[in-house]
């Protein structure tokens, strides 16, 4: 699993304690990745703590897998 939109329109709380809307999830070279909607990677400080809000893009069952990788 290489490339994979896994998330779209997650509203979130970072680690920092703001509040995000409109975040893509993805699996990029195996890693999971948050992105806000200009491209902008959520890592450090700025990442996702919480998700309050998802809509999932893959079946139920590759979730747990998918949640297994590592967050960027």
């Amino acid at each position: 699993m290489n490339n994979l939109i896994f998330g779209i329109k997650i509203n979130a709380i970072l680690e920092d304690g703001t509040e995000v809307d409109n975040v893509i999830g993805e699996i990029i070279n195996n890693k999971r990745v948050y992105k806000l909607s200009d491209n902008t990677v959520l890592t450090g400080t700025k990442k996702i703590k919480t998700i309050k809000f998802a809509t999932f893009t893959v079946p139920a069952e590759l979730l747990p897998f998918i949640m297994s990788k590592e967050n960027l």
